[in-house]
Protein backbone atom coordinates (compact mmCIF):
# COMPACT_ATOMS: atom_id res chain seq x y z
CA UNK A 1 0.00 0.00 0.00
CA UNK A 2 1.01 3.54 -0.75
CA UNK A 3 -0.21 7.09 -0.63
CA UNK A 4 -2.94 7.65 -3.36
CA UNK A 5 -2.56 11.75 -3.23
CA UNK A 6 -1.60 14.68 -0.98
CA UNK A 7 -4.78 16.69 -0.39
CA UNK A 8 -5.07 20.41 -0.41
CA UNK A 9 -4.60 22.17 3.22
CA UNK A 10 -6.81 24.27 4.42
CA UNK A 11 -5.35 27.07 6.91
CA UNK A 12 -7.19 29.87 8.78
CA UNK A 13 -5.77 32.21 10.81
CA UNK A 14 -7.73 35.11 12.37
CA UNK A 15 -7.54 37.94 15.20
CA UNK A 16 -9.88 37.71 18.36
CA UNK A 17 -9.53 40.50 20.85
CA UNK A 18 -9.14 40.34 24.06
CA UNK A 19 -8.85 42.67 26.95
CA UNK A 20 -7.45 41.06 29.84
CA UNK A 21 -8.66 42.29 33.36
CA UNK A 22 -6.08 42.95 36.39
CA UNK A 23 -7.59 45.12 39.03
CA UNK A 24 -7.43 43.86 42.66
CA UNK A 25 -4.46 42.46 44.83
CA UNK A 26 -6.90 39.94 47.12
CA UNK A 27 -6.28 36.29 46.21
CA UNK A 28 -9.75 35.18 45.43
CA UNK A 29 -8.94 35.24 41.45
CA UNK A 30 -6.35 32.40 41.45
CA UNK A 31 -7.46 29.21 39.04
CA UNK A 32 -8.73 26.25 41.40
CA UNK A 33 -6.31 22.85 42.23
CA UNK A 34 -7.16 20.71 39.22
CA UNK A 35 -6.36 17.07 39.00
CA UNK A 36 -6.39 15.48 35.41
CA UNK A 37 -7.72 11.61 35.15
CA UNK A 38 -4.25 10.37 35.56
CA UNK A 39 -5.24 6.67 35.62
CA UNK A 40 -7.61 6.63 32.92
CA UNK A 41 -5.96 5.62 29.18
CA UNK A 42 -2.29 5.85 31.37
CA UNK A 43 0.86 3.95 30.96
CA UNK A 44 -0.53 2.59 34.56
CA UNK A 45 -3.87 1.00 33.00
CA UNK A 46 -2.81 -0.09 29.86
CA UNK A 47 0.18 -1.85 27.57
CA UNK A 48 -1.75 -1.34 24.15
CA UNK A 49 1.25 -0.69 21.69
CA UNK A 50 0.71 1.83 18.78
CA UNK A 51 -1.37 0.43 16.16
CA UNK A 52 -0.08 -0.14 12.29
CA UNK A 53 -1.27 -1.11 9.31
CA UNK A 54 -1.32 -4.77 8.34
CA UNK A 55 0.80 -5.42 5.25
CA UNK A 56 1.99 -1.77 5.15
CA UNK A 57 5.17 -1.14 3.65
CA UNK A 58 7.87 1.67 4.76
CA UNK A 59 7.10 4.41 2.23
CA UNK A 60 8.47 8.07 1.68
CA UNK A 61 5.75 10.44 1.12
CA UNK A 62 7.17 13.84 0.38
CA UNK A 63 4.02 15.28 -1.00
CA UNK A 64 2.46 14.78 2.13
CA UNK A 65 5.49 15.84 4.06
CA UNK A 66 5.32 18.93 2.28
CA UNK A 67 1.98 19.62 2.76
CA UNK A 68 1.85 19.03 6.36
CA UNK A 69 5.03 21.43 6.29
CA UNK A 70 3.15 24.17 4.84
CA UNK A 71 0.73 24.44 7.91
CA UNK A 72 4.12 25.28 10.17
CA UNK A 73 4.85 27.94 7.37
CA UNK A 74 1.76 29.37 8.08
CA UNK A 75 1.81 30.47 11.44
CA UNK A 76 2.29 34.18 11.22
CA UNK A 77 0.94 37.21 12.30
CA UNK A 78 -1.43 38.23 10.28
CA UNK A 79 -2.44 35.24 8.29
CA UNK A 80 -5.20 35.39 6.04
CA UNK A 81 -8.23 33.29 6.56
CA UNK A 82 -9.67 31.12 3.41
CA UNK A 83 -8.59 32.00 -0.30
CA UNK A 84 -11.77 32.03 -1.48
CA UNK A 85 -13.07 34.35 1.65
CA UNK A 86 -15.93 31.84 1.94
CA UNK A 87 -17.47 30.09 5.37
CA UNK A 88 -15.60 27.62 6.59
CA UNK A 89 -17.57 24.28 6.77
CA UNK A 90 -17.10 20.70 7.47
CA UNK A 91 -18.73 17.34 6.18
CA UNK A 92 -20.37 15.54 9.00
CA UNK A 93 -18.71 11.77 9.04
CA UNK A 94 -19.72 8.19 10.66
CA UNK A 95 -19.68 8.62 13.92
CA UNK A 96 -19.40 12.30 14.59
CA UNK A 97 -21.19 14.04 17.25
CA UNK A 98 -22.00 17.86 17.17
CA UNK A 99 -19.58 17.90 20.52
CA UNK A 100 -17.08 16.19 18.92
CA UNK A 101 -17.27 18.61 16.16
CA UNK A 102 -17.80 22.07 17.93
CA UNK A 103 -15.16 20.86 20.43
CA UNK A 104 -12.54 19.96 17.04
CA UNK A 105 -13.13 23.71 16.15
CA UNK A 106 -12.80 25.27 19.20
CA UNK A 107 -16.50 26.40 19.49
CA UNK A 108 -19.72 25.72 21.28
CA UNK A 109 -22.13 23.20 20.83
CA UNK A 110 -24.73 26.32 21.13
CA UNK A 111 -22.93 28.36 18.13
CA UNK A 112 -22.98 25.22 16.01
CA UNK A 113 -26.40 25.07 16.45
CA UNK A 114 -27.16 28.56 15.57
CA UNK A 115 -24.94 28.70 13.02
CA UNK A 116 -26.57 26.51 11.02
CA UNK A 117 -30.30 26.26 12.32
CA UNK A 118 -30.24 23.08 14.13
CA UNK A 119 -33.01 22.28 16.99
CA UNK A 120 -31.71 18.89 17.59
CA UNK A 121 -28.11 18.17 17.89
CA UNK A 122 -28.44 14.41 18.11
CA UNK A 123 -30.40 14.51 14.84
CA UNK A 124 -27.10 15.08 12.33
CA UNK A 125 -26.94 12.97 8.92
CA UNK A 126 -23.81 11.55 7.91
CA UNK A 127 -22.48 14.02 4.55
CA UNK A 128 -24.64 17.00 6.31
CA UNK A 129 -22.03 20.10 5.76
CA UNK A 130 -22.35 22.34 8.21
CA UNK A 131 -20.84 26.09 8.44
CA UNK A 132 -17.94 26.30 11.09
CA UNK A 133 -19.30 29.61 13.25
CA UNK A 134 -16.97 32.90 13.24
CA UNK A 135 -14.98 32.94 16.34
CA UNK A 136 -16.60 36.23 18.11
CA UNK A 137 -15.02 39.24 19.66
CA UNK A 138 -14.89 38.99 23.18
CA UNK A 139 -13.77 42.39 25.15
CA UNK A 140 -13.54 41.98 29.44
CA UNK A 141 -15.92 44.73 30.52
CA UNK A 142 -12.92 45.16 33.25
CA UNK A 143 -9.75 45.74 31.36
CA UNK A 144 -6.33 46.90 32.78
CA UNK A 145 -3.10 46.07 31.53
CA UNK A 146 -1.48 45.43 27.20
CA UNK A 147 -3.94 44.38 24.69
CA UNK A 148 -3.79 40.83 23.98
CA UNK A 149 -4.57 39.66 21.18
CA UNK A 150 -5.25 35.36 20.06
CA UNK A 151 -3.76 34.41 16.91
CA UNK A 152 -5.86 31.18 16.05
CA UNK A 153 -4.73 29.02 13.51
CA UNK A 154 -6.53 25.94 12.30
CA UNK A 155 -4.94 23.38 9.37
CA UNK A 156 -6.72 20.78 7.90
CA UNK A 157 -4.38 18.14 5.71
CA UNK A 158 -5.71 15.38 3.80
CA UNK A 159 -2.64 13.19 4.00
CA UNK A 160 -4.02 11.40 1.32
CA UNK A 161 -2.86 7.95 2.78
CA UNK A 162 -6.18 5.65 3.65
CA UNK A 163 -6.88 5.85 6.77
CA UNK A 164 -7.82 2.37 8.93
CA UNK A 165 -9.35 1.47 11.59
CA UNK A 166 -8.55 -1.06 14.56
CA UNK A 167 -10.03 -3.78 12.88
CA UNK A 168 -7.85 -3.62 9.86
CA UNK A 169 -10.46 -2.34 7.59
CA UNK A 170 -10.25 0.65 5.26
CA UNK A 171 -12.65 3.52 7.15
CA UNK A 172 -13.46 5.06 3.80
CA UNK A 173 -11.16 7.85 3.27
CA UNK A 174 -7.66 9.20 3.45
CA UNK A 175 -5.93 10.27 6.75
CA UNK A 176 -6.85 13.74 8.27
CA UNK A 177 -4.38 15.65 10.23
CA UNK A 178 -5.93 18.76 12.18
CA UNK A 179 -4.05 21.18 13.99
CA UNK A 180 -5.76 23.73 16.33
CA UNK A 181 -2.46 26.09 17.59
CA UNK A 182 -3.70 29.47 18.64
CA UNK A 183 -0.96 31.81 20.75
CA UNK A 184 -1.64 35.02 22.89
CA UNK A 185 0.67 38.04 21.55
CA UNK A 186 0.97 41.59 23.32
CA UNK A 187 -0.35 44.63 20.78
CA UNK A 188 -0.92 48.17 20.88
CA UNK A 189 1.43 50.95 22.71
CA UNK A 190 2.94 47.60 25.10
CA UNK A 191 3.58 45.66 21.99
CA UNK A 192 6.42 43.51 22.94
CA UNK A 193 8.22 42.19 19.56
CA UNK A 194 11.08 39.86 21.78
CA UNK A 195 8.30 38.30 23.83
CA UNK A 196 5.45 37.68 21.06
CA UNK A 197 8.45 36.19 18.75
CA UNK A 198 9.19 34.00 21.69
CA UNK A 199 5.46 32.25 21.88
CA UNK A 200 5.26 32.30 17.96
CA UNK A 201 8.24 30.48 18.32
CA UNK A 202 7.24 27.89 20.69
CA UNK A 203 4.10 27.22 18.70
CA UNK A 204 6.26 26.72 15.66
CA UNK A 205 8.23 24.46 17.22
CA UNK A 206 5.53 22.46 18.42
CA UNK A 207 3.45 22.06 15.15
CA UNK A 208 7.14 21.22 13.35
CA UNK A 209 7.30 18.84 16.10
CA UNK A 210 3.95 17.33 16.28
CA UNK A 211 4.32 17.32 11.89
CA UNK A 212 7.28 15.47 11.79
CA UNK A 213 5.88 12.87 13.97
CA UNK A 214 2.82 12.27 12.39
CA UNK A 215 5.05 12.02 9.26
CA UNK A 216 7.27 9.59 10.59
CA UNK A 217 4.70 7.34 11.74
CA UNK A 218 2.66 7.36 9.04
CA UNK A 219 5.18 6.32 6.53
CA UNK A 220 6.15 3.49 8.59
CA UNK A 221 2.85 1.95 9.52
CA UNK A 222 0.39 3.91 7.36
CA UNK A 223 -2.64 5.87 8.64
CA UNK A 224 -4.37 3.91 11.39
CA UNK A 225 -6.86 4.63 13.97
CA UNK A 226 -8.04 3.29 17.10
CA UNK A 227 -11.68 5.14 16.46
CA UNK A 228 -12.94 3.32 13.08
CA UNK A 229 -15.60 5.55 12.92
CA UNK A 230 -13.87 8.44 10.96
CA UNK A 231 -10.45 8.78 9.72
CA UNK A 232 -9.66 12.13 11.59
CA UNK A 233 -7.57 10.62 14.51
CA UNK A 234 -4.44 12.75 14.29
CA UNK A 235 -4.86 15.85 15.87
CA UNK A 236 -2.76 18.47 17.80
CA UNK A 237 -4.47 20.95 20.42
CA UNK A 238 -2.94 24.11 21.91
CA UNK A 239 -5.33 26.17 24.21
CA UNK A 240 -3.20 29.72 25.79
CA UNK A 241 -5.09 30.89 28.37
CA UNK A 242 -3.56 34.37 29.78
CA UNK A 243 -3.56 33.68 34.17
CA UNK A 244 -1.89 37.65 34.57
CA UNK A 245 -1.30 40.75 32.35
CA UNK A 246 -0.86 43.99 33.64
CA UNK A 247 1.72 46.77 32.47
CA UNK A 248 5.09 45.00 33.96
CA UNK A 249 3.89 41.09 34.09
CA UNK A 250 2.86 39.01 31.64
CA UNK A 251 1.90 35.24 32.31
CA UNK A 252 0.28 32.63 30.00
CA UNK A 253 -0.66 28.80 30.59
CA UNK A 254 -1.13 26.49 27.40
CA UNK A 255 -2.59 23.62 27.34
CA UNK A 256 -0.93 21.36 24.49
CA UNK A 257 -2.93 18.12 23.73
CA UNK A 258 -2.07 15.55 20.77
CA UNK A 259 -2.99 12.43 19.53
CA UNK A 260 -0.73 10.53 17.29
CA UNK A 261 -1.78 8.17 14.55
CA UNK A 262 -2.07 4.39 15.38
CA UNK A 263 -1.70 5.80 19.26
CA UNK A 264 -3.17 4.27 22.02
CA UNK A 265 -3.99 7.28 24.41
CA UNK A 266 -4.26 11.31 23.64
CA UNK A 267 -0.80 12.76 25.73
CA UNK A 268 -1.66 16.60 27.51
CA UNK A 269 0.72 18.54 29.26
CA UNK A 270 0.87 22.44 30.48
CA UNK A 271 3.30 24.51 29.16
CA UNK A 272 3.85 27.73 31.17
CA UNK A 273 5.66 30.77 30.51
CA UNK A 274 5.82 34.33 32.57
CA UNK A 275 7.64 37.75 31.26
CA UNK A 276 8.59 40.73 32.68
CA UNK A 277 7.30 43.23 30.22
CA UNK A 278 9.89 46.14 31.19
CA UNK A 279 12.98 43.87 29.95
CA UNK A 280 11.46 41.30 27.88
CA UNK A 281 12.93 39.23 29.41
CA UNK A 282 11.26 35.49 30.52
CA UNK A 283 11.15 34.74 34.49
CA UNK A 284 12.70 32.10 35.72
CA UNK A 285 10.88 30.30 39.30
CA UNK A 286 14.25 31.38 41.08
CA UNK A 287 13.62 35.34 40.00
CA UNK A 288 10.68 35.06 42.32
CA UNK A 289 12.30 33.99 45.86
CA UNK A 290 15.06 35.40 47.70
CA UNK A 291 18.53 33.54 47.35
CA UNK A 292 19.44 33.75 50.86
CA UNK A 293 16.36 31.16 52.07
CA UNK A 294 15.34 27.57 51.72
CA UNK A 295 12.34 28.34 49.13
CA UNK A 296 12.74 25.34 47.66
CA UNK A 297 11.94 22.99 50.65
CA UNK A 298 9.07 25.70 51.54
CA UNK A 299 7.48 25.44 48.34
CA UNK A 300 8.19 22.07 48.05
CA UNK A 301 6.34 21.49 51.30
CA UNK A 302 3.34 23.74 50.44
CA UNK A 303 3.35 21.62 47.44
CA UNK A 304 3.34 17.99 48.58
CA UNK A 305 0.59 19.32 51.28
CA UNK A 306 -1.72 20.26 48.49
CA UNK A 307 -1.24 16.78 46.88
CA UNK A 308 -1.44 14.77 49.58
CA UNK A 309 -5.30 15.76 50.28
CA UNK A 310 -5.82 13.82 46.83
CA UNK A 311 -7.34 10.46 47.24
CA UNK A 312 -4.54 8.85 45.37
CA UNK A 313 -2.73 5.52 46.21
CA UNK A 314 0.03 5.33 44.21
CA UNK A 315 3.20 6.09 46.39
CA UNK A 316 4.90 7.80 43.69
CA UNK A 317 1.87 11.01 43.91
CA UNK A 318 4.57 13.61 45.08
CA UNK A 319 7.97 12.28 43.30
CA UNK A 320 7.48 15.11 41.31
CA UNK A 321 6.87 17.70 44.00
CA UNK A 322 10.13 17.20 45.81
CA UNK A 323 12.36 20.37 47.10
CA UNK A 324 14.19 21.00 43.50
CA UNK A 325 14.07 23.52 41.01
CA UNK A 326 13.81 21.65 38.60
CA UNK A 327 10.10 20.81 39.71
CA UNK A 328 8.92 24.13 39.85
CA UNK A 329 9.71 25.52 36.50
CA UNK A 330 6.22 25.21 35.43
CA UNK A 331 4.67 27.56 36.88
CA UNK A 332 2.48 30.80 36.20
CA UNK A 333 1.83 34.24 38.76
CA UNK A 334 -1.88 35.28 38.83
CA UNK A 335 -3.59 37.90 41.15
CA UNK A 336 -4.79 35.04 43.66
CA UNK A 337 -1.79 32.90 43.91
CA UNK A 338 1.18 31.22 42.66
CA UNK A 339 -0.22 28.25 39.94
CA UNK A 340 2.53 25.24 39.75
CA UNK A 341 1.98 22.68 36.91
CA UNK A 342 3.79 19.15 37.23
CA UNK A 343 4.95 16.95 34.38
CA UNK A 344 3.06 14.03 33.50
CA UNK A 345 4.31 10.75 35.27
CA UNK A 346 5.93 12.75 38.05
CA UNK A 347 2.38 13.16 40.05
CA UNK A 348 0.07 10.43 40.65
CA UNK A 349 2.38 7.59 39.44
CA UNK A 350 2.95 6.71 35.31
CA UNK A 351 -0.33 9.32 33.93
CA UNK A 352 -0.49 10.76 31.17
CA UNK A 353 -1.70 14.01 32.29
CA UNK A 354 -0.23 17.23 33.75
CA UNK A 355 -1.58 18.32 37.51
CA UNK A 356 -1.97 21.94 38.32
CA UNK A 357 -2.33 23.29 41.78
CA UNK A 358 -2.38 26.88 43.10
CA UNK A 359 -0.39 28.27 46.47
CA UNK A 360 -1.58 31.25 47.86
CA UNK A 361 1.52 33.82 47.76
CA UNK A 362 0.67 34.65 51.64
CA UNK A 363 1.54 30.74 52.10
CA UNK A 364 5.10 31.54 51.05
CA UNK A 365 5.47 34.96 52.90
CA UNK A 366 9.52 35.63 53.49
CA UNK A 367 10.66 33.41 50.66
CA UNK A 368 9.91 36.07 47.91
CA UNK A 369 12.10 38.31 46.88
CA UNK A 370 11.95 41.66 48.00
CA UNK A 371 12.04 43.13 44.36
CA UNK A 372 11.17 40.43 42.78
CA UNK A 373 8.02 39.33 40.63
CA UNK A 374 5.80 38.73 42.78
CA UNK A 375 6.00 42.03 44.78
CA UNK A 376 4.93 43.82 41.72
CA UNK A 377 1.32 41.87 42.09
CA UNK A 378 0.34 42.45 45.18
Amino acid sequence: MGASRTGAIVVSAFALLLGVGCGGSDETGAPPSTVGELFVGSATTTTVVDLSVSGWAKSDLPEMRATLEECVASIDVGATTQEDGGQRTVVVESGDLLGKIAARFDRTVDQFMRANGIADPNRLQVGQILIVPAQQTEVQSEYDGPTVILEPLYCEVDTGVPAFGPDGLQIGGPGVVEIFASWRRIEGPNEAPRINGRLRGLVQASVGSFVGLVADKIELNGFSCRDGSHTRCAWLQHRPEVLLATNELFSVRDVVRRLLPGASTVEEEVRAETFDLETGRPVAVEDLFDPMTDWEAAISAEAISRLAQESWTDERRVVGAAPESGNFERFNLTHGGLVLSFAPGTIGGQGSHTVSITIPYRSLDGFWAAEGPVSRIE
